[in-house]
């Protein structure tokens, strides 16, 4: 099950230590102090799956250099060496849908209950399977979505202001007064909560019963993923004075390059592994070109990382974008 975190693509392993980068960077996590030791990425990574997708759903890196606890069957915990982070191979989810520093991750935690399996599977949020060699189930983490009767397809939609059902004998002033009716069916809609007859039965049923969920999860992670594609195409931006972590992904060298790396100080640091680099860049708003390069070499290949700094004094804000799930902060900066 657990394979050489070098044979897990290159783009998921960049999104993985970018993600790291910035959570230790910016201090996202109140537990990541200044003196704490940084956390680095184990030699190994686990495939996980979803029962709608046939390839790989998403990788579980483990993250070292930490404490986390390890929950075990007989409820309680014994202390443990690594956190985790979870990352998407693709929009059917957020590129980062899980990560912690505070526990196991969930693949020792499965083992900790069932010894060895065959497979990991990500069912939701905070549910994992353990499955054997014939598909069947182990055990889990968290719980086990129900069996839903009676969803929808589609979500309810308003209707323009001046279309909503009004009855009859209603004022002609009646939709300005509530331009927020909803059209109500004669029938009212029940779901229902069901068991699975079994692990295969969800399995089989997952695509169909979630699917609503699923495509409003892939609606909702399109704005990150929009941002990822920004960062891809566009570069990295780097606000001048501040630093910039970059994890290289194996041992190796690097060189600045483009129209802004005269204003960049760069820094290499090959232990403790992974090595990093620290990026110091220095400009302000007379700066044509901030745009710049980092070449990673690896002896045998090498990643093309693009950035740019942000002058000081140049205004950027960053606009909420809406969603049917609730607002997002992927909008671009102006």
């Amino acid at each position: 099950m657990r394979v050489p975190v070098e044979k897990v693509p290159w783009d998921v392993r960049r999104r993985a230590a970018r993600a790291v980068a910035a959570m230790t960077q910016e201090h996202l996590f109140p537990r990541l102090d200044r003196d704490d030791p940084e956390p680095r990425f184990g030699p190994e990574a686990v495939p996980v799956y979803r029962p709608d997708l046939d390839e790989v759903a998403y990788w579980e890196f483990e993250l070292e250099n930490l404490t986390t606890a390890l929950p075990l069957p007989e409820g309680e915990a014994k202390e443990f060496d690594r956190g985790f982070i979870v990352v998407s191979t693709g929009r059917h989810d957020v590129p980062v849908p899980h990560v912690s520093l505070d526990l196991a991750p969930p693949s020792r935690q499965l083992e900790a209950q069932v010894g060895a399996y065959a497979r990991l599977v990500k069912v939701d949020s905070l549910c994992y399977v353990a499955e054997d060699d014939h598909g069947e189930l182990l055990a889990h983490l968290g719980t086990l979505p129900p069996r839903l009767v009676g969803m929808p397809s589609e979500l309810p939609r308003r209707l323009p202001i001046g279309q909503q059902t009004a009855d009859p004998t209603d004022g002609e002033d009646r939709d300005e007064m509530e331009p927020s009716r909803i059209r109500r069916s004669r029938t009212k809609r029940v779901v229902e909560f069901a068991d699975w007859g079994s692990w295969a039965d969800l399995r089989q049923g997952y695509a169909e019963c979630y699917g609503l969920h699923l495509r409003l999860l892939a609606e909702r992670a399109s704005e990150p993923w929009e941002a990822e594609d920004l960062t891809e195409k566009f570069g990295e931006g780097i606000h001048s004075g501040d630093s910039l972590t970059v994890y290289l992904l194996d041992e190796g060298e690097f060189e600045v390059r483009g129209p802004g790396a005269d204003y960049v100080i760069a820094e290499l640091n090959p232990q403790p592994l992974p090595p990093k680099l620290v990026l110091r860049p220095k400009a302000d708003t007379r700066v044509k070109d901030t745009s710049f390069e980092v070449v990673l070499h690896y002896g045998h290949a090498s990643e093309i990382l693009s950035y740019f700094i942000v002058p000081e004094g140049a205004p950027t804000t960053v606009e909420p974008v809406a969603s049917k799930l609730g607002p997002t902060f992927g909008g671009a900066g102006r």
